[in-house]
C-alpha cells in the first residue's frame, strides 16, 4: 500500500504557436519508427517513419522541431509525384536518386540522412476545433550549411551535423 502523504504532480502538455509560413533551414535529428492506427481504417496497426527536423534558422524559431511522418509501404514515385521519403532523401543528398541507390535502399540508407540538412517549406492547416497546425509542405536541398545546434540544444546526438556530399 501507499503512504498516504505521496502526491503526484500533474503536467500540462505544452502548446507552440504554429510556425509561420515559410522556408526553414532545417537538420534532420531524428527518425522514428511507430505503431499507429491507420488512417483509412483504426482497427489496423501500420509502422509510420517520423522525421524529427529542428530550425536552425536565426531568430525566434531556431531549435523548433517540425515533423514529416510517411507511412513506408515501398519507395516508389505514383500519380502524385514522388513520395515524402523521396523528397527527404534527394534534397538531403542534393540530387536525384539513381537505380543503384534505389536497390539499396532500407533502414540503414534512411539511417545515414540524420545529421543532414535540407530545407523545408512549411505550409499552416486549421485542424479539427480550429486549431492550426504547421506542416512540410515540401523538401529542397540546402543552399549551404547553417550553424548546427549544440548538443544541449538538441537534447543527444552529433552537435558538429553533418557536412559535405552525403556519400
Amino acid at each position: 500500500m501507499l503512504p498516504s502523504n505521496i502526491s503526484f504532480p500533474v503536467k500540462e502538455g505544452k502548446t507552440f504557436d504554429p510556425l509561420p509560413e515559410d522556408v526553414y533551414q532545417v537538420e534532420l535529428l531524428d527518425i522514428e519508427m511507430q505503431e499507429k492506427p491507420s488512417y483509412n481504417d483504426k482497427s489496423v496497426m501500420e509502422n509510420v517513419l517520423s522525421f524529427q527536423f529542428v530550425v536552425l534558422d536565426d531568430g525566434e524559431f531556431r531549435g523548433r522541431s517540425i515533423w514529416r511522418n510517411f507511412v513506408p509501404t515501398f519507395l516508389y514515385i505514383g500519380k502524385n509525384g514522388k513520395n515524402a521519403l523521396y523528397e527527404i532523401t534527394e534534397a538531403i543528398i542534393k540530387r536525384e536518386l539513381t537505380q543503384e541507390e534505389e536497390a539499396m535502399f532500407g533502414s540503414d540508407f534512411i539511417n545515414k540522412l540524420i545529421g543532414y540538412q535540407c530545407r523545408v517549406v512549411v505550409k499552416n492547416k486549421e485542424g479539427k476545433e480550429g486549431k492550426v497546425f504547421s506542416n512540410i509542405d515540401s523538401f529542397m536541398p540546402a543552399k549551404s550549411k547553417a550553424d548546427p545546434l549544440s548538443d544541449e540544444a538538441k537534447g543527444e546526438g552529433d552537435c558538429e551535423g553533418k557536412e559535405g556530399s552525403f556519400f
